[in-house]
């Protein structure tokens, strides 16, 4: 298998295979765009991309997409400043860690073999993940469930189908035609991440994985081909025995539920893991909150939902609390227009202020360049006192890493206020 040529882009740019556009690619074909339309076509909703003549537009979703021979990874980027190679390579490095601080990218170590952790792509390093899980599962032993059969039997098990067995057996009167119940390694969820394995060795990395790829498929136990949906995740029941499958099902449940086979020509598969870059700041704020200032006393709570109007709830990004002080954070992966916030954010935080009785609020943006924090008070008739809203800034990445401090920096900014 052919090593996938690796597309490196940002949050909205565009690619195409017109020579002589402005966003040409040279790895980026006609069959890669026609590759493209289809998936767009057949999904309901794509918030991922949009079609342009000869070519994508990306849009807020970071991640990787895997079409044919080529692996197109979108970078986050909150301004829209053109950047360079070395900054893809150091946004690259920081879309890792922000999803592996939002315990999107977590596996069990196993061996002596450490993963690696700053792999050449996104998509090979979810299934090194997935590999990862795989071999500790077979490390420890797989577990077998009771499975219910319907068949023919040599021997009388289980409860015998009356009607069956007389139409079937009325020359093999050796025979027994049974409903009975057997303990095996044949059941969904091995069935499930035998899919996930096939998957993997279809669409990975062969000069990288194709080892450890081989070595599971001829240990991994004979399983009943299934097609899998999200309905078959439903079907999945957890307990004790289940427990350390879970990983291995979760990244088996993103890989599947997100594969398009190519089904008129198989050259074209497409696999798509995005993340709503929104959100995904948002839960990185949240996370790294909880984690700096839950030893300070402080409360962290993440989309806090209280009723509002008739059935309808408000529910801010981040309420943080202790004692009497109460903060309302919502975070914006975007930087605002002539540098102030729009009316519609303002509203907002202000029914959030009110609501919650908050002393302070805060619209929080990332940092690029020289933008700087402004402080505003609303109006509201609470015996004299003033409560603000603040536009603040924070650095996502510092010294050429993602910011880990983001927490007590956000602490800070909504205690300066302005007298």
């Amino acid at each position: 298998m052919k090593t996938p040529d690796s597309i490196r882009v940002f949050e909205y740019d565009s690619i195409c295979f017109k020579e002589g556009r402005r966003y040409h690619h040279a790895s980026f074909t006609e069959a890669h765009h026609i590759a493209f339309e289809s998936f767009f076509l057949e999904t309901e909703y794509c918030p991922f991309f949009e079609l342009i003549p000869q070519g994508v537009r990306f849009k807020s979703y970071v991640g990787v997409i895997h079409i044919g021979n080529i692996t197109i990874e979108v970078l986050p980027k909150a301004d829209r400043k053109k950047k360079s190679d070395e900054e893809k390579a150091v946004w690259h490095d920081v879309l890792l860690d922000m999803l592996k601080a939002c315990s999107l990218l977590t596996a069990k170590q196993v061996g002596n073999a450490p993963l690696r952790l700053r792999s050449n792509s996104i998509l090979d390093l979810y299934f090194e993940l997935f590999l990862s899980e795989l071999d500790y599962l077979f490390r420890r032993g797989l577990m077998k469930q009771y499975r219910k059969r319907e068949g023919q039997q040599k021997a009388l098990r289980g409860a015998l189908v009356f009607s069956e067995h007389i139409r079937q057996n009325v020359i093999h009167k050796e025979r027994f035609y049974t409903r009975h119940t057997t303990y095996e390694k044949d059941h969904l969820i091995h069935q499930i991440l035998f899919e996930a394995l096939d998957l993997t060795d279809r669409l990975a990395n062969k000069s990288e994985l194709g080892d450890l790829i081989g070595r599971l498929k001829v240990d991994f136990p004979k399983v009943s081909r299934i097609k899998v949906s999200a309905k078959t995740f439903d079907r999945v029941k957890e307990n004790r025995k289940t427990d350390p499958y879970r990983k291995a099902l979760e990244i088996a449940k993103l890989l599947l539920l997100n594969f398009r086979p190519d089904i008129r020509s198989g050259r074209n598969d497409m696999i798509a893991l995005m993340f709503d870059m929104n959100r995904l700041w948002e839960e990185y704020i949240l996370r790294q909150m909880q984690r700096e200032l839950s030893k300070e006393g402080w409360k962290v709570s993440g989309q806090k939902s209280e009723s509002f109007w008739e059935g309808k709830t408000i529910r801010p990004d981040i309420v943080l609390t202790r004692d009497d002080e109460t903060y309302i954070i919502d975070t914006k992966w975007k930087l605002p227009d002539n540098r102030k916030p729009n009316d519609g954010d303002l509203k907002q935080m202000y029914v959030y202020n009110h609501h919650w009785k908050a002393n302070q609020s805060l619209l929080l943006y990332p940092k690029s360049g020289d933008q700087s924090d402004m402080n505003g008070f609303f109006y509201l008739d609470r015996e004299g006192e003033q409560h603000g809203c603040k536009m603040g800034f924070t650095a996502v990445v510092k010294d050429g890493m993602l910011n880990r401090g983001v927490g007590m920096d956000v602490l800070g900014k909504l205690k300066e206020r302005e007298t």
